[in-house]
């Protein structure tokens, strides 16, 4: 288990978590069953697993893998299989008890994966995709091995978040993805880096954002992981969200992104009223 985090009862019923990392996932631990026990604890109505799936062939880390009952194996469709498997096993278990389990993926973004995402999505039938950007010129800027590394590349922090932002822009006009996973998520480590201007980063570029987001019909998640972080705020922050709104872009889902099975719908009971109610509930 990571930290400390109690499960808890959820004060509101119906709530849904759709960004979950089970222990598929090379930097997560606890079983799909783990984690649909800690949300039937915690009151939850559905879950949408979410597992890593990094194959940039650029990549300069160590992440393109699935990890199959602890045994580590590239990520490709024959080995995501075990996966979306066992996923749909849990979804017959724990209906019954009263949770929905939804299949769902993280697929890593990198320029050129638009080729890729198709056809991972004729092997299988995902009830929801996640974009999540975690690399710019191949380097991760969210692992503490190598964020440091890849701001360093950069001129300065300006630099940097016009990279992010045109990877943003440019995976939401494929419109391959239901939803940009934690946008704004360089200040996992860009606001020790960069310090507190940081949190203007996305200023310039955040009206072309909304845009790309509205005309693809992509939508934003309130990410809930940043509290953990020791930040402040969500991913994105409040004010991004709302701005998101104003513009017409899609705020439409929570995600814990728990990686262990107590940080399971953290938060859930503050950040739930970001998002609409009826999107919280489980359409089963």
């Amino acid at each position: 288990m990571s930290d400390n985090y109690e499960i808890k009862p959820l004060n509101l019923p119906g709530l849904a978590d759709y960004h979950v990392h089970p222990d598929f996932s090379i930097d997560a631990v606890g079983s799909i069953n783990e984690f649909c026990e800690a949300a039937l604890e915690r009151g939850l109505a559905e879950i949408c697993f979410t597992t890593h799936y990094d194959s940039n062939p650029q990549s300069d880390g160590n992440a393109n893998f699935i990890s199959i009952k602890g045994v580590r194996k590239p990520a490709k469709p024959e080995n995501l299989a075990y996966y979306v498997e066992a996923v749909q096993k849990a979804h017959e278990k724990f209906y019954p008890a009263g949770l929905s389990v939804k299949t769902g993926v993280e697929i890593g973004w990198y320029p050129g994966c638009e080729e890729m995402v198709p056809d991972l999505k004729k092997h299988f039938k995902f009830d929801f995709v996640l974009c999540g950007i975690h690399e710019l010129n191949n380097t991760c800027f969210c692992c503490r091995e190598h964020y440091k590394k890849c701001f360093e590349r950069f001129e300065n922090m300006e630099k940097m978040a016009e990279a992010y932002f045109r990877e943003v822009i440019t995976a939401a006009r494929s419109g391959l993805f239901d939803v940009i996973a934690h946008l704004d998520y360089y200040k996992k480590y860009g606001l020790k880096h960069y310090g507190s201007e940081m949190n203007k980063a996305y200023e310039p570029y955040i009206d072309e954002v909304f845009a790309a987001l509205k005309d693809s019909s992509t939508a934003l998640e309130v990410n809930t992981a940043a509290l953990r972080k020791g930040i402040s705020d969500y991913y994105p922050s409040v004010k991004i969200i709302n701005a998101a709104k104003k513009a017409g872009v899609e705020v439409s889902y929570l995600g814990s992104d728990a990686h262990a099975p107590n940080e399971i719908g953290y938060d859930f009971e503050a950040a739930s009223a970001l998002v609409p109610p009826q999107l919280c509930e489980s359409e089963d």
